[in-house]
């Protein structure tokens, strides 16, 4: 089984951060995310956002302890029951779509999946009257959840929220 990589935590900027064996840095965060908040218009606690980015411009080659880092960090997450995660890909690279299966890959071979749902939607937001863009978007949650249903009917709200006439 392979290892993770050592990872420190600053308190300050509230990341994780490690170096791989190819000196290419990166940085995990839990950021707090409103818009379930706002979508439903009551208080919704515990929804984050979760951020990973490569701090160095180096192309990595293939490492499978990166993932494996990751995966360690955010089963720390999940520990607190009450924590839910969203994750988004947007188009706006053209690397969305491969970043989002990337993604499900991770959560198929972990061993989470017993314990953490995982829910997955394609939103389709409209621009203008040419133009759309995708967000490939997943929301995890633990089973143990006592807000889970309230989540989920929140989660499938989002792409009709967004669309809606300004």
């Amino acid at each position: 089984m392979q290892n993770h990589y050592s990872y420190t935590f600053d308190i300050r900027s509230e990341t994780y951060s490690f170096t791989t064996k190819n000196k290419i840095i990166y940085k995990v965060a839990f950021l707090v995310d409103e818009s379930f908040t706002a979508i439903s218009g009551e208080e919704i606690p515990n929804v984050f956002q979760l951020i990973v980015e490569k701090t160095t411009d180096e192309i990595e080659p293939f490492d499978a302890s990166v993932s494996k880092t990751i995966e360690h960090i955010v089963e720390k997450f999940f520990h607190k029951t009450e924590n839910s995660l969203i994750y988004i890909c947007s188009e706006a690279n053209d690397k969305a779509k491969l970043r989002h299966e990337i993604f499900n890959r991770w959560y198929q071979n972990s061993r989470y999946k017993t314990f953490i749902v995982k829910l997955d939607n394609v939103i389709s937001i409209t621009i203008n009257t040419t133009e759309t863009q995708k967000l490939y978007t997943s929301f995890l949650f633990h089973k143990q959840n006592s807000n889970f249903k309230r989540l989920i009917e929140i989660y499938t709200q989002i792409e009709e929220t967004l669309n809606e006439e300004k």
